[in-house]
């Protein structure tokens, strides 16, 4: 019965520079795979696409920082419907996100 059950939770983050053209084709940046089990010692497995600039990277990780964020926001919140406001962010010339929230 539990082999049907899925094993893994998998996210792509991927990042579409003008969706309003139909010839703009999402590029994909990186895929996360989560055994479902891994807070009991699952391993989490990141894979990142070879073909990123440096420009790509940078702003692949300002992305998921920005996730992030809004997630512990959303967790502080104690979650439910609440959307998660990103604004008040501070980003250094490395990518670094600081919560700027007082």
């Amino acid at each position: 019965m539990n082999e049907n059950k899925p094993q893994v939770a998998t996210w792509v983050l991927g990042v579409d520079i003008d969706p309003d053209n139909p010839e703009s084709d999402p590029a994909l940046i990186c895929t996360l795979d989560m055994p479902l089990d891994a807070f009991k010692g699952g391993l989490i497995g990141v894979s990142l696409y070879g073909n990123m600039s440096e420009d790509t990277a940078l702003a692949a990780r300002i992305a998921c920082q920005a996730i992030d964020k809004a997630l512990k926001r959303h967790i502080e919140r104690g979650g439910g419907d609440t959307p998660e406001m990103l604004t008040g962010l501070h980003i250094d010339p490395m990518g670094d996100i600081r919560d700027a929230r007082p």
